[in-house]
């Protein structure tokens, strides 16, 4: 991720080690909100789900944020995919946004704001 990265405007295509990610069919959730679509990894589709950016990685794992719907709610999980596998995880709670800072100490860090105002943190499960 560059300094220039943010959920509304990313890099549709970007190599994490020797996997290649690349964003396809983007549009915004509204006007000036953030960007979601579909991703392939290494050129295959990971399908049924809606993904925003930017994504970062740490070892064998990519997180990205997953637009999610709920009933009565709709934003952002973070989804954790295996690299090697493509296996899908989801987990936190749904926020209108997340834009994600670094990793470290096995706890991801992100902001719920575009001003990175409103720090969050999970912690991942090992």
């Amino acid at each position: 991720m560059t300094n220039f990265d943010t959920p509304m405007d990313f890099q549709v295509e970007k190599d994490f080690g020797n996997h290649k990610l690349k964003y396809i069919n983007l549009t915004e959730i509204c006007q000036g909100g953030p960007e979601i679509g579909n991703i392939t990894i290494d050129n295959k589709v990971i399908p049924s789900a809606f993904f925003g950016g930017p994504a970062i990685s740490e070892d064998d794992f990519l997180y990205i944020p997953i637009f999610e719907k709920a009933f009565f709610k709709r934003g952002f999980k973070i989804c954790r995919i295996n690299l090697q596998t493509l296996e899908t995880i989801t987990f936190g709670k749904i926020k209108d946004i997340i834009f994600f800072d670094k990793i470290e100490n096995n706890v991801i860090y992100y902001y719920e704001d575009l001003n990175r105002n409103k720090k969050s943190f999970y912690t991942l499960l090992e």
